[in-house]
């Protein structure tokens, strides 16, 4: 009798653990909570490297134009002559990003539209200096690296 009694008990007290204890669905919601935290988690971390890069790269450009703005030491002359043309875009909004490039570089960079508006053939040239020489113009642009051609001011 007492093997049935604590055969029964432990019957009685399975049964109400089993039934007392996590539902499944619960059980699923929990870990679909976990795996969604584990991903926000995942995506801040990535957010986070992706902006140390993003930061470190912007920190090498600013000393690469720190050091070629102190390799190079122009002085541009407002009444020289010769510009020099580093290319011609469709895009304003290209060009002016060049230009503004250009202008961490060095004071005397700009954008000229020309063509004919009537037409539709617009282009936007990114131009840098006023030189008094020619010579001068081309020695910057050999100096910078660029693919570039000299013109009169405009």
């Amino acid at each position: 009798m007492k093997k049935a009694s604590l055969l029964l008990f432990l019957m009685a007290f399975t049964i109400i653990g089993f039934s007392c204890g996590e539902s499944e669905a619960d059980r699923m919601a929990r870990e679909q909570a976990r795996i969604d935290s584990l991903r926000v988690a995942e995506q801040a971390a990535l957010e986070a490297r992706m902006q140390a890069v993003e930061d470190s790269l912007a920190a090498v450009e600013a000393a690469q134009l720190a050091q070629e703005a102190a390799k190079t030491a122009y002085i541009f002359d407002e009444n020289g002559t010769y510009v020099l043309q580093t290319g011609a875009w469709r895009s304003e909004v290209k060009a002016n990003l060049i230009a503004d490039r250009w202008s961490r570089r060095v004071s005397a960079a700009y954008v000229v539209q020309g063509g004919d508006e009537t037409s539709g053939d617009v282009w936007f040239r990114v131009r840098i200096g006023y030189f008094p020489t020619m010579q001068d113009a081309q020695n910057f642009g050999d100096e910078m690296g660029l693919s570039y051609w000299v013109t009169t001011r405009n």
